[in-house]
């Protein structure tokens, strides 16, 4: 009797399991929903930076946030559209997670995911940059446009148009990939989409507290940043899966120590610390492919000579 009790017992706790885990099914695809509201929301701040830049008003005009507070952490539109984007990856980073655990990975939420991840990643970046540039152009009276009279003007919409368009064959290639039985989960093929973005917005960031200077160097070196980051998008450049390397499960003690100086930094001086992580992991796919690389060659180089001094010493 007590071992049927507890069979009852037993089958009535993952009974209740599952019935949790199906009342969560549609937790992913409401993350990944305001994955995509984050992205449209970058848009619209996108937008309004350049409505302002017209109207000649000022930045953080009604807002809810207290103006201090909204001065000191997002001091601009274009920062509050950059931190959205931010914010954008978390959610693309929680809806796997999310539907892994509740058991609800669909062929409809990988769709999703990447219709998401364009908006987020792909067009809300590029209008940022754009709106960035009409910013750091305008008293040269520039607008960056397709028929711009003016180099830099045409230069920065062909590198948005570029990003976006390269943006959506990454996912595009990465959703053919995946359904592959050979797919590797351990790595990614090109630059994955959240970290080219993170690239473009860090850079966003980073220019509001800088001084003149800094901020005309940003500006002229933005448009072909994105251009470099949309090619490592698409080329077959290996990168890490950032989450999986740095973060989730078991590090040696010195990969804790430099996470807890990065963490110490980014408490003081978030936007050159983010520039500095973002760049960091855009410079290592191309670092790490190009010393493989040498090292195959080496390999190749010595092979021969190797079996040539054989041939000697039998002889």
């Amino acid at each position: 009797m007590r071992i049927a009790n507890d069979m009852d017992d037993l089958s009535t706790k993952q009974g209740r399991r599952r019935r949790r885990l199906r009342s969560l099914r549609f937790a992913p695809t409401l993350i990944t929903l305001g994955n995509l509201t984050c992205g449209f929301a970058a848009i619209h701040f996108a937008m309004r930076a350049m409505y302002e830049l017209g109207l000649g008003s000022h930045a953080g005009v009604a807002s809810a946030l207290p103006p201090r507070l909204l001065e000191r952490m997002l001091p601009s539109p274009l920062s509050v559209g950059a931190g959205l984007v931010l914010l954008g990856m978390v959610f693309d980073m929680f809806d796997g997670l999310v539907a892994r655990v509740t058991r609800s990975t669909t062929n409809f939420g990988g769709q999703l995911d990447s219709l998401a991840d364009a908006v987020s990643f792909g067009a809300a970046p590029a209008a940022l940059m754009v709106a960035f540039m009409s910013r750091q152009l305008e008293a040269d009276a520039i607008i960056p446009s397709p028929i711009s009279d003016h180099f830099w003007g045409r230069l920065t919409w062909v590198c948005a148009a570029v990003y976006v368009a390269m943006a959506a064959v990454r996912l595009a290639r990465f959703n053919v990939e995946h359904a592959e039985d050979g797919f590797d989960h351990r790595t990614f093929r090109g630059l994955p989409s959240p970290g080219a973005a993170a690239i473009v917005v860090a850079l966003v960031l980073f220019q509001d507290q800088m001084g003149d200077l800094a901020k005309a160097i940003i500006g002229y070196a933005m448009p072909i940043v994105a251009l470099c980051t949309a090619l490592l998008m698409v080329s077959r450049v290996p990168y890490k899966r950032f989450h999986r390397t740095y973060i989730v499960g078991r590090k040696p003690f010195g990969q804790v120590v430099a996470f807890a100086i990065l963490f110490a930094a980014f408490w003081s001086y978030k936007a050159p610390t983010l520039l500095f992580i973002v760049l960091w992991y855009g410079a290592s796919g191309p670092i790490s492919y190009a010393v493989l690389h040498m090292r195959n060659r080496k390999r190749v180089t010595h092979t021969p000579l190797a079996d040539d001094d054989t041939v000697r010493r039998g002889a």
